[in-house]
Parts: C-alpha cells; structure tokens; sequence
C-alpha cells in the first residue's frame, strides 16, 4: 500500500542525528548530532522528492576534543550546511531516493530510505554516502581516506 500523496515542511529542530565515521582509519569514530536548518518532502503517487539542509555548523559531538576536531574539519573546507536534495520510488514499506549531499566543495551522491508518515507526523531517515578523502586538523588523525557519512533520523513534519 502506497502513502499518501501531500507536502510536508521539516523545520528547524534538534530531532536529526547524522553520525559520522571513517571507513578505514579505525581511531577517528564520530557520533554527531547536527540540527535540521529547514526542508521538505512531497509525496506524489508512488514518488518522494526530499529536500533538506542539516545545519553542519551547530554539530554537537559530547566531547570537547572530538567537537572541536569536527568543527575545524568543517571550517578548513568553508561548510556550514549539508544540502540535499533527492527523488526516488515507494519501494513496499519506504521510498528509495536518490540524490545528490552537498557541502562546501564536497558534493557527493546520497541513497536515503524514507518512511513517510502515516499516523504520526514523523519520517525516518536512513542511509549513507562516501566523502573520500578528507584532512582532519586534529592530532594524530591528519588525512582519512573513506570517510563515511551515516545519516539515521527520525525528523517531525507538518502538512502544508
């Protein structure tokens, strides 16, 4: 059973977690909260368009070290925002969409499982998405070579 069709505003809220994390520099393991800026979702028949910008700049970590590791990471590459924007199919329980994570000069394809709302007016989001390689200021750490961007929310939405 397909959802049903309709526009929802996702608004700024500290309700998304984006966890962060090297895929083969065992020592660099981030669990990061980063608010939703703003964003949107329409279902329309059996498609889902999202559009969704994460506020990169007010990421929280729980550990002075790794936050501030995080946030001169975040500044050496000028990012404030994750923007994504991205269309897919309903695919029996979610829709798989697609679409293209951009921050600063990294931009990057972005797979996202959504499941819409149907009694409560929240969607989950899961996925992930390769940044390649990247250079962490902190010490001991320097350069990551697959780092890997884990995106697991559960976000409130209210109809338009």
């Amino acid at each position: 059973m397909s959802p049903t069709s309709g526009t929802w505003t996702i608004g700024p809220m500290d309700s998304g977690d984006v966890r962060l994390r090297s895929g083969s520099h065992g020592l660099m393991n981030l669990d990061v909260r980063a608010p939703v800026r703003s964003g949107r979702l329409i279902i329309d028949a059996q498609t889902a368009t999202l559009d969704l910008v994460i506020a990169l700049d007010r990421i929280s970590t729980g550990s002075f070290f790794t936050e501030q590791a995080a946030r001169a990471m975040l500044a050496g590459y000028r990012v404030h925002d994750l923007v994504y924007s991205g269309t897919g199919p309903w695919q029996g329980s979610a829709f798989a969409i697609s679409g293209q994570a951009q921050a600063g000069t990294m931009d990057v394809t972005m797979a996202l499982a959504i499941t819409p709302p149907v009694t409560a007016m929240t969607i989950e989001l899961t996925g992930s998405a390769s940044f390649g390689s990247v250079h962490i200021p902190f010490p001991g750490i320097g350069a990551v070579d697959d780092f890997m961007v884990d995106v697991d929310a559960r976000l409130e939405v209210t109809a338009v």
